[in-house]
């Protein structure tokens, strides 16, 4: 994958939204992407570290705590995998 630190995508994961970010230290993070509190879609704040909810300002930390806001539990996160050029997401068991 070569997306640059500090950034992040909203992919597919079956029918469902899951957000895919690359941290400032390089590490590929996978979270549900919609919030916790009423399924509107989180997007990554680079500037701030923060995935966040539009929707009632609720906010995230890079491990899918919620940490401020509206949203009651975390985000569920996402196992990813690198394989070559490919990034793998599934299921954490």
């Amino acid at each position: 994958m070569k997306s640059k630190k500090n950034s992040g995508k909203i992919i597919r994961f079956g029918n469902k939204p899951v957000i895919l970010i690359r941290t400032q230290a390089g590490d590929l993070k996978a979270f549900a992407g919609t919030c916790t509190h009423l399924d509107c879609t989180v997007q990554f704040k680079g500037d701030e570290g923060i995935l966040w909810c539009a929707c009632h300002n609720g906010k995230y930390d890079l491990n899918g705590r919620n940490i401020s806001g509206p949203p009651p539990k975390p985000l569920d996160s996402f196992r990813v995998i690198i394989q070559g050029e490919e990034v793998l997401i599934s299921k954490n068991s």
